[in-house]
């Protein structure tokens, strides 16, 4: 879930925002409710049904220097979920999860090393990884701020896919490339494509992806993003339209997000 102002895509003095979707024929499916304080930090976020009953509450708990230190989601029909609590770094340091009658609680350094489990207090053994996966990545960041990743990700000692991601100064997304070898990075032979567009609001706009079949031939998927914006340059409509060939989509309107901002006076 979004902590900030930022990162909810809002502007201003904004202090409560309704988030809702519905498909193109109307049907409803809920919405949320978010809480900010004076500094854009979000406190609570609420979700409710289509039926407009709550369903879950999410809260935010920060320190005088507005970092992160306790986050706590509760169903209203099944009482609490999980409550993490965070160093000052922000990296998670426990975390308490509830499953029915039982209790799970992991404890980690800053590192994010799992230091202890318990299962209703009692010491469990600490899992390791079933798929003993492994991600390595190199950054380089060009003159203009464009950062450009290299991640190889590999299982059981063996790479499986390597993915070389670009991003502007806003660290937004701009490109994405997924190879199969070394090799294929080498001879920049992708298997798959994406390519994101964004307005003078940093908004994406567009993200094309083409994923390269076994026989060669490309797959095209094209998303677009339309939004209406509010006087403060704030969106509050947002139209989501998918074009695909495999599923025959041509400017297929999929959901409808709106969006209703409560400013301080």
């Amino acid at each position: 879930m979004k902590q900030t102002l930022a990162d909810t895509e809002l502007t201003g003095a904004v202090l409560q925002m309704k988030y809702a979707t519905t498909d193109p024929d109307g049907k409803y499916y809920g919405y949320d409710l978010s809480f900010f304080d004076e500094r854009g930090s979000l406190l609570k976020w609420e979700d409710y049904t289509a039926s407009h009953e709550l369903d879950k509450t999410l809260l935010y708990t920060f320190d005088a220097q507005g970092c992160l230190v306790e986050k706590t989601l509760t169903s209203a029909a099944k009482g609490k979920i999980y409550k993490h609590n965070y160093f000052e770094n922000g990296a998670l340091k426990d975390s308490t999860e509830y499953y029915s009658e039982d209790t799970y609680y992991t404890r980690y350094d800053e590192a994010g090393n799992v230091l202890e489990c318990l299962q209703n207090g009692e010491p469990i053994p600490v899992e390791e990884d079933p798929y003993n996966e492994e991600w390595e990545t190199d950054t380089h960041t060009d003159a203009n701020g464009i950062r450009t990743e290299t991640t190889r990700y590999s299982s059981y000692g063996a790479l499986q896919e390597i993915t070389r991601s670009k991003y502007n100064a806003q660290q937004q997304l701009l490109e994405e490339h997924k190879f199969r070898t070394a090799t294929d990075l080498t001879d920049n032979n992708a298997v798959e494509l994406t390519h994101c567009e964004y307005n003078a609001q940093g908004h994406l706009t567009a993200k094309i992806t083409d994923k390269i079949t076994a026989s060669g031939t490309s797959e095209r998927t094209i998303h677009r993003y339309e939004f209406t914006y509010d006087l403060h340059d704030n969106w509050i409509e947002k139209v989501e339209i998918m074009n695909n060939k495999v599923t025959g989509y041509q400017d297929k309107v999929l959901f409808v997000r709106r969006r209703e901002i409560l400013y301080a006076p």
